[in-house]
């Protein structure tokens, strides 16, 4: 189906909601594999979603503290151990080395899954001992997803875990471009001297080219060119345009950021070029990630960078919302945010209802301008906006205790907080809204379309014998005809998955209604050797290559596109290997892409 197609759908699905009165609240079970636990009101304590934040390296946000461990080898090189959410150093025992070497460079980034990039950070920076056999450049296959990831800050660290002398010129490359998409030229620069030091590699050679330049030593970056020519070194056009937007001062940018590399565009803004708007479309995650921590860069630019990134599973909603507070507005703006939302358009409009919202003592006002601002984001980017600031303000929405004056944002509040991949802070406005649900089509309605999403977190402790997901049924083939019966697969899959059939008596639904249209459709198809191979990794309890293939079937779109078959058997391989709780995010992730 068409991107306008599913927006159109989800805003108007988001605009209906309005909320509804207090009941109970939800914590979190230690085990992963059981369903979330209902407990007495008044435990109102948060949880992160996943062990192992986005959060890269020491940068904002809640994620863990990246310790380097002490240099060790290459096979065994890591900073994260279980206690600080590794997977353990065992996690490859039993695993073919070929396989993994072959399968880890699919590791797909920017998926738009939060809890896809946790699990890949843990996987990529756990300290383990190696696969069996024959692993190829595994440190620098690791280094080169973690960039993929946009978890740039975290390969530093890698690095010195293993230390310098463990890199092959892959794993150098990979270095450079960390740096330079830090905007650390000095350290890229002199990392770059020390690679070619040790191996004769083009693209380093580039980047010492670029190093020179900046440093005025023009004579040299023209021998340097020069040679790489001459030997048959691969120079690309396009650096050789912007090294003479260097050498002239003049600028130059990129057409399009879909295939720049962090050399590419770290000279583009040595250039004195700026950003346009449409090329953080179709940006990468690290190059999203790291245009919005220039800070010489216009802060409208960073923040419409920050929102594509968090949207894209590369960033934490906590860093979006330091990035929101740096804006700058006068007493009047802020007194009157609510009032000129409609006129504040883009991410600076986002900016001013975030921090009114911030500012509001009371809790009914808060919620206003929280409300405003998830309808802002939906309204300008459709479910990307919306899933951006759900993440931002999360916490803040987790924070509000759910009453009577509270009941027309139980809706929205509901929905975002599972768009946050906060289930157990949901769950606090569900009852509100079921009882709203007993008086009120619209309610009803509301209540219907988020019911398989709180069933998948919550099993069945929500009770429901098929008669909650023909209700569902009913209102979605109301709402949006076109993707129902797609829905109504994906829900029979991931309920399965949990051992619940609950939506079993869906399955000659979807069987016998046609689709309303016909559209282009961008689910990812299965790749059957991939789920057999990601079947045995499970039942054999290699938990590092369950995860790797489990991250590489989703696909590059993550759980928001993958086959309901793809994500049933992921869902099924998570929790064999005790990853339960992931494997429940997940597919609540699938269940709100696809079903909102």
């Amino acid at each position: 189906m068409t991107v306008s197609i599913r927006n159109s759908c989800f805003v108007a699905t988001m605009l209906a909601f309005a909320g509804l009165a207090n009941h109970g609240v939800l914590a979190q079970t230690d085990d992963g594999n059981q369903p979330l636990i209902i407990i007495p009101l008044g435990d109102t304590d948060t949880i992160d979603a996943v062990d192992g934040s986005i959060s890269s390296g020491s940068s904002g946000g809640s994620g863990l503290e990246v310790e380097a461990l002490a240099a060790v080898s290459a096979d065994t090189a890591g900073t994260l151990d279980p206690a600080a959410g590794g997977l353990g150093a065992d996690m490859w025992q039993g695993s073919d080395g070929q396989l993994i070497a072959v399968v880890l460079p699919r590791l797909p980034g920017g998926t738009g899954s939060e809890v896809s990039t946790a699990l890949a950070r843990r996987l990529l920076l756990t300290a383990a001992s190696a696969p069996q056999g024959e692993v190829g450049d595994l440190l620098g296959a690791r280094i080169d997803r973690l960039i993929a990831l946009g978890l740039q800050n975290d390969v530093p660290g890698l690095i010195r875990s293993a230390g310098q002398q463990a890199l092959t010129p892959a794993g150098h490359r990979a270095g450079v471009d960390a740096l330079l998409l830090d905007a650390n030229n000095d350290a890229a620069c002199q990392a770059a001297r020390d690679a070619l030091a040790t191996s004769n590699d083009d693209a380093i050679a580039l980047a010492l080219i670029f190093c020179q330049r900046l440093a005025g030593e023009d004579s040299a970056a023209e021998l340097g060119i020069a040679i790489l020519q001459d030997t048959g070194g691969e120079v690309d056009d396009r650096f050789l345009e912007l090294d003479r937007g260097i050498a002239s001062g003049q600028p130059v940018a990129l057409e399009s950021l879909d295939q720049a590399t962090p050399l590419l565009f770290a000279m583009a803004l040595a250039t004195g070029a700026s950003i346009p708007e449409d090329a953080l479309l179709d940006a990468p995650a690290p190059l999203l990630r790291a245009i919005s921590r220039l800070e010489a860069l216009p802060l409208e630019t960073r923040l419409r960078a920050a929102e594509r990134a968090v949207a894209a599973g590369a960033m934490s909603g906590g860093e979006l919302g330091d990035l929101y507070r740096l804006a700058t507005f006068n007493d009047d703006q802020i007194v009157n945010a609510l009032s000129r939302a409609d006129d504040a358009a883009g991410p600076v409009g986002r900016a001013l209802l975030f921090q009114a919202a911030l500012q509001q003592s009371l809790a009914a006002a808060r919620a206003e301008a929280i409300s405003a601002l998830l309808r802002h984001a939906a309204a300008e980017d459709g479910q990307a906006g919306f899933l951006a600031v759900s993440r931002a303000t999360g916490s803040e929405i987790a924070a509000l205790v759910p009453g009577a004056e509270l009941a027309w944002f139980s809706g929205e509040a509901a929905m975002a907080l599972l768009a946050a991949g906060m289930p157990e802070a949901a769950a606090r406005w569900w009852p509100l809204l079921e009882d709203r649900a007993r008086n009120d089509s619209v309610a009803a309605a509301q209540a219907a379309v988020l019911w398989p999403i709180y069933r998948i977190a919550f099993g069945e402790q929500l009770p429901d014998d098929g008669t909650r997901m023909r209700q569902w049924w009913d209102a979605s083939a109301r709402l949006a005809p076109e993707r129902v019966v797609g829905q109504a697969e994906m829900y029979v899959a991931l309920l399965a998955a949990f051992d619940d059939r609950s939506a079993e008596n869906l399955i000659v639904e979807t069987l016998a209604t046609p689709p309303a249209i016909e559209t282009p459709d961008a689910t990812v198809i299965s790749d059957a050797g991939l789920l057999l191979a990601l079947e045995a990794a499970s039942r054999e309890d290699r938990l590092g290559e369950t995860v790797l293939l489990a991250l590489v079937a989703l696909g590059s779109g993550g759980p928001a596109t993958a086959d309901p078959m793809v994500l049933r058997a992921v869902v099924d391989a998570l929790r064999e290997v005790g990853l339960g709780r992931e494997a429940r995010l997940l597919a609540m992730e699938a269940a709100f892409a696809k079903g909102t």
